[in-house]
């Protein structure tokens, strides 16, 4: 009996020794597990088959739900689908496992921005900086989310910092050159702008940069090369903006009859252009209160396209007054 108690109190002990090197064993094969799913499913990215990647990711999370790159590449796949309210779950959740991944904030900040959740998109890519300061493509993007909700002087810093991080950026000089010319700093904007264009790499990508450079160029009274700037633009590949942008260059020389064509040419191309419509309602009422008011047709169709706007874009105070003061005379 005794011998039978000795025995089974050994085989107890080595048992209970033996357990944690079995829990160990089973931990180091299954983060074997996990290793191969990301490999495997960060080398079907690389090769373009992101259905197995995803397959690959999801595998990785049955092991483990708390994997931050497994969470990232799904949230990366569903970016790239253009998917970005479930991509911003995917970054959130990482962030929250992971409080310290740059690449989580960053791209939950890129997410939000782009469904127009200006605030959470601003936290997170202030989390991003804070975590990696030297990120150009952080500090380039915070500052387009602060020009966007309205706030180019909040902008400015950290556009300049993106340009000074990645000289060789487009996107961080165009940036820089929209937040200078919404803080009326012209002649700096005309700076950005102008090394935005060595960089561009499309017309794509060169067309608003060219109507800001035009636009700073009005607002100095440059207006031979803003025009010559717009005529460029409008000869390869003409926009209502820029249409309507020369209307108000050759408004402000009191070239009425020209900028009447220009904003009408605008409005032809895009009716709901606000901006065109308002300067057309401008150019119209100008030309027939400088033709001694005979001309009612001019009158009828400047309110026409005041009116027009303000159903497109209720609330234009500038627009309203104009209305009320110019619909009888």
């Amino acid at each position: 009996m005794k011998r039978t108690l000795v025995k089974l109190t050994v085989l107890m002990m080595l048992a209970a020794f033996a357990l944690p090197g079995c829990e160990a064993r089973r931990a180091v094969e299954k983060q074997g597990r996990i290793d191969d799913y990301m490999a495997r499913a960060n080398q079907y990215r690389e090769d373009g088959l992101e259905d197995s990647a995803f397959a690959m990711f999801g595998q990785a999370l049955l092991e483990n739900p708390r994997v931050v790159g497994a969470h990232i590449g799904i949230g990366d796949i569903y970016k790239d689908r253009g998917d970005y309210d479930k991509a911003s779950v995917r970054f959130e959740l990482a962030a929250a496992i992971e409080p310290t991944n740059y690449d989580a904030h960053y791209n939950l900040g890129v997410c939000k921005q782009v469904l127009g959740d200006l605030p959470y998109a601003i936290k997170a890519y202030r989390r991003a900086i804070n975590l990696v300061p030297d990120s150009a493509d952080a500090n380039r993007d915070l500052a387009s989310a602060y020009l966007q909700e309205g706030k180019p002087g909040l902008a400015l810093s950290y556009a300049k910092r993106a340009t000074e991080l990645d000289n060789d950026s487009f996107g961080a000089w165009a940036n820089l050159g929209f937040i200078y010319s919404r803080t009326e700093r012209f002649s700096d904007a005309i700076d950005a702008f102008r090394s935005a264009s060595e960089l561009a790499g499309s017309d794509d990508d060169i067309q608003p940069v060219l109507v800001g450079l035009a636009d700073a160029h009005i607002r100095l009274g440059n207006y031979t090369r803003a025009t010559n700037t717009l005529n460029t633009i409008i000869a390869t590949n003409p926009t209502s903006t820029a249409h309507e942008r020369l209307g108000v260059c050759l408004f402000k020389q009191r070239m009425y009859e020209d900028a009447l064509r220009e904003f009408k040419k605008a409005v032809e191309l895009d009716g709901n252009d606000t901006a065109a419509l308002n300067g057309l309602g401008v150019a119209y009422m100008t030309l027939y209160i400088e033709g001694g008011r005979d001309n009612t047709y001019q009158r009828d169709q400047a309110i026409k396209a005041w009116s027009k706007s303000l159903d497109l874009k209720p609330g234009q105070r500038s627009i309203i007054a104009l209305v009320s003061r110019y619909s009888d005379i």
